[in-house]
């Protein structure tokens, strides 16, 4: 493999590790895959991208599982019914919707006690879904533009 592919996913994988390793703010790793993708294979990109992802959603479960609640009571009392009873599937589809709410997910998944393996396996196939749509659209966008 060559060195710039190399580093590339290495880049691709730290940026959206930091991006995603924050706790309830946006994050760009979304545009990062798109941006990347369009220099060098999409399908390595969408990889990279949910690796590195997945693994910063930790943050989010380890403020679950040791800290206290930064989390508005009301959507709270909601998403830890909804994850209780619905377990990995809700870790699995809040993590393919580009929506900052997985954070959340993350932090009652935590202070639920699943096991850290599973939520990152089921975390990290809920990202490769979402980052594989957005980088195989922005190729067709960028066939159709071309």
């Amino acid at each position: 493999m060559k060195k710039h592919v190399v580093l590339t996913a290495l880049g691709v994988f730290v940026t959206c590790f930091l991006s995603n390793a924050s706790i309830l703010l946006p994050s760009s790793s979304l545009l990062i895959a798109i941006e990347y993708s369009l220099i060098v294979n999409p399908i390595m990109v969408a990889f990279c991208a949910a690796t590195g992802a997945s693994i910063g959603e930790l943050t989010g479960f380890c403020v679950g599982r040791y800290g206290g609640r930064i989390i508005p009571r009301k959507l709270y009392n909601w998403l830890h019914r909804q994850v209780k009873r619905h377990g990995y599937l809700m870790v699995f589809v809040f993590s393919a919707l580009p929506l900052p709410v997985f954070d959340v997910v993350g932090m009652i998944a935590g202070a639920l006690k699943m096991k850290v393996q599973n939520f990152l396996a089921t975390c990290f196939c809920g990202k490769l879904i979402k980052f594989s749509i957005y980088v195989l659209v922005a190729q067709w966008v960028s066939m159709l533009v071309k």
